[in-house]
């Protein structure tokens, strides 16, 4: 069963904004080189999906620990 959470994580028309980060020259290099043998269209997909796995893990550890935590 997908949580509410989840099931609008999944939604394609989700609303999106833009940001600007500033990432050294090499590093940006390295993702363009890295995304096709991951099978990613360019490094700005890379670099989401980088962000989208350490946010879900993230996530996962601190709905542990308040379910850990007596209030």
């Amino acid at each position: 069963m997908l949580t509410d959470r989840l099931k609008t994580r999944l939604q394609k028309d989700r609303p999106m904004t833009s940001i600007t980060l500033r990432i050294p020259v090499d590093v940006v290099d390295s993702m363009k080189e890295i995304a096709p043998h991951k099978g990613f269209s360019g490094y700005q997909t890379l670099l989401k999906s980088y962000i989208s796995e350490g946010l879900r893990n993230d996530e996962a550890r601190y709905r542990q620990l308040l379910a850990t935590k007596v209030i």
